[in-house]
């Protein structure tokens, strides 16, 4: 069955690399409008968007630390003026800063909480805004297998990202009734920039690990929060659904 999002608005935060932006693309494939939010690089932000373009579909790219408060009111306040409206929201900005717990700095630890789980809070407090008056709307949280199986020299991301799935099921429990479903998948080892210095200091052992006995692709992630934000997911919210190869079950 294809998935048709035509007509669609959707927001992925932390949208021009990695899984960011597989879910930008294939959102856009689908049909929807995409804005593109990034922070960093705005060369690949508009990569993206070209690529998006070049394929027949309509993005925007739109520049914002959704650390910071005001910083995420200009970003929907653009996106209400260019697209009116917001049907789906990816939140997939994220950072890393790994050391282990006796040498962490504080500042690496909040910068991690800052982005990772108050970034989605932000920008699921202003989309939930947008999509109550319709009783309609998907938030996808981009989390991560460390939120569940732990992670030497990961306190700050784990104990981040396994804030970002005790949030996804507090807000699908106070906005099902409003019509939002709000639902999070768990990226393992995927081949993205972010995960490459993980993948040099240990990847040989985090391979031995997974019964597929392969890093995931971008793409796989995405699938998932395609079908996530389609018709398709009706009846499912307050979830998180691991892509990890089997990573945390093994």
């Amino acid at each position: 069955m294809k998935i048709d999002l035509a007509g669609k608005i959707a927001l992925v935060t932390g949208g021009s690399r990695g899984i960011g932006r597989a879910c930008s693309i294939l959102l856009a494939r689908a049909g929807a409008a995409v804005l593109v939010n990034y922070n960093r690089s705005r060369e690949k932000a508009e990569e993206v968007m070209n690529e998006i373009r070049e394929l027949g579909g309509e993005a925007e790219i739109f520049k914002a630390d959704v650390s910071v408060p005001e910083e995420v009111e200009e970003l929907f306040e653009f996106l209400k003026k260019r697209f009116g409206t917001l049907d789906i929201l990816v939140n997939n900005a994220g950072i890393i800063r790994d050391n282990l717990l006796l040498t962490m700095k504080i500042s690496d630890w909040d910068r991690v909480h800052d982005v990772d789980l108050k970034g989605a809070f932000l920008t699921s407090k202003s989309a939930a805004e947008m999509m109550l008056p319709r009783r309609s709307g998907k938030i996808i949280n981009v989390s991560s297998v460390a939120a569940v199986a732990g992670g030497r020299g990961q306190t700050n991301y784990a104990s981040a990202k396994g804030g970002l799935a005790s949030f996804t099921r507090a807000c699908a429990v106070e906005l099902g009734a409003k019509g939002i479903q709000v639902n999070a998948v768990l990226p393992g080892m995927i081949s993205t920039d972010m995960s490459s210095r993980t993948v040099r200091r240990a990847g040989e052992l985090i391979l031995k690990r997974i019964p597929f006995e392969r890093f995931g692709d971008p793409m796989e992630v995405a699938s998932l929060v395609l079908f996530l934000a389609s018709d398709l997911s009706g009846y499912i919210t307050g979830q998180t659904i691991a892509v990890d190869g089997g990573l945390s079950i093994s």
